[in-house]
């Protein structure tokens, strides 16, 4: 699964940027962990229940190589920048090998349900905030799934064939460079048909 994810990505978002990628299982208490060319995955998930997560963990880390490890940013400052996107980035390639309903399956359980959980206790938060401003129970749903539910609406407002140039324009031009989150959504607006001031807005995003 992570050869086909690293293939599948080049295919989106430009040549992977090192020589090989070890995936490695480690006694790690998170799920997993991104270091460049590297993958490590927790133990535990391989076993039980966890290990139903095994293969999205997996595709989630092989994108961090791009949007991490290719393109860099302050993880600490905009968490989203990098974690929003791999988390998209996995379900793009689920939604590529799956099937359709096993895809929106997918959708709704790692994004669409935590997103409505934040809204429901009312908790919900920007999704682009320091990790610092994040209660530790808020920070995954606000990041990694209403980001992702960010970076859809994002792809919906601009089609699948822009969206796509956008990542892979992105993934260029920020080649081995640190982008910053002003960096990403000018760039979506240079692909864009027409202005995204307001999708933006309607996002919490202010210039």
């Amino acid at each position: 699964m992570a050869a086909d994810g690293l293939r599948q990505f080049q295919q989106w978002f430009g040549p992977y940027p090192y020589r090989e990628l070890d995936v490695v299982e480690t006694p790690l208490l998170a799920a997993g962990m991104e270091y460049p060319g590297l993958i490590s995955l927790g133990r535990h998930m391989y076993t039980g229940e966890r290990s139903r997560r095994l293969p999205w963990v997996v595709l989630h880390e092989v994108a961090h190589q791009w949007w991490f490890g290719l393109v860099g940013s302050d993880q600490l400052r905009e968490p989203w920048l990098d974690e929003a996107l791999a988390n998209y980035s996995a379900w793009l390639y689920f939604e590529r090998t799956a099937g359709e309903e096993e895809a929106s399956a997918l959708f709704r359980e790692a994004f669409e349900e935590p997103a409505q959980r934040l809204r429901d206790e009312e908790k919900d938060l920007p999704i682009f905030l320091p990790v610092a401003d994040y209660p530790r129970d808020i920070y995954g749903p606000a990041v990694y799934a209403k980001g992702a539910l960010f970076l859809h609406a994002l792809r919906q407002e601009m089609g699948d064939e822009a969206f796509l140039a956008f990542l892979r324009d992105y993934a260029d031009r920020f080649r081995y460079r640190a982008a910053e989150g002003t960096d990403f959504l000018a760039l979506a607006q240079a692909h864009a048909r027409h202005p995204l001031d307001a999708f933006l807005a309607d996002w919490g995003f202010v210039k």
